[in-house]
């Protein structure tokens, strides 16, 4: 194997680290460490950030052919993403308990078209409809602290969404907007882990939540940009 190969390779290595990142994650869960699963969760996501260019710089589909990045891909993700979340709902109560089990099935289910779906992402490359990232959604419970009966509003709302061609920025491949995406979403992604750690009393605390509130909602200004191309 030539240094090529290896390099491309070496790629799918990378891929594939996003499910350890998981497992370390699912124990975290089952030791009721939810600051150290969303860790892994968030290591899970800049891995699967970041290989996408990667496998495009190494070429992986001419140089490592036997091994299929898209389902590879979509295996991590399908685990970090919707099984990983589903089990931390239940574990940690984020839903009402009478109606926890059937809304997570349905959160697997709906997440198994998402993953399916041959147009999940438009020619520009924003995601077609709410992305089942299922892992986001439970790290806004967790920072904002929100009743089970909000949480489930906003279960039921993002389910719906899987389903309407509602556009969703993509952090890094985005042809409109690139820039701003990376910045605003590494602005989320550094103010996140600070307020994941970070004890709500602290002086500093505010102050970090109203920059992740103002990264959130311009994330959000884009997508609905794109959305109704206003």
């Amino acid at each position: 194997m030539n240094k090529t190969k290896l390099r491309a390779y070496s790629v799918h290595i990378y891929t594939t680290i996003g499910i350890v990142c998981g497992f370390f994650a699912l124990a975290a869960v089952y030791e009721e460490n939810l600051k150290d699963a969303f860790f892994y969760l968030g290591l899970a996501l800049f891995i699967d950030g970041t290989d996408g260019f990667l496998a495009r710089r190494f070429e992986v589909n001419k140089y490592a052919p036997r091994i299929d990045g898209v389902i590879l891909d979509a295996i991590v993700d399908y685990f970090n993403y919707v099984i990983l979340p589903v089990i931390i709902i239940i574990k940690f109560q984020f839903l009402p308990s009478a109606i926890s089990y059937p809304i997570c099935i349905l959160i697997l289910a709906a997440s198994c078209y998402t993953f399916a779906n041959v147009k999940q992402k438009t020619k520009d490359n924003y995601f077609n409809g709410f992305p089942a990232l299922w892992n986001l959604l439970i790290l806004y419970f967790y920072i904002l602290q929100t009743e089970q009966i909000v949480n489930l509003f906003v279960v039921i709302v993002s389910l719906i969404c899987t389903f309407l061609p509602i556009k969703y920025v993509h952090p890094l491949r985005v042809k409109n907007y690139r820039f701003l995406a990376i910045l605003l979403f590494s602005v989320w992604g550094i103010t996140s882990v600070i307020l994941i750690y970070m004890n709500s009393k602290e002086f500093l605390y505010q102050s970090f939540f109203w920059i992740w509130v103002i990264a959130n909602a311009l994330i959000f200004l884009v997508s609905l940009k794109r959305t109704f191309k206003f």
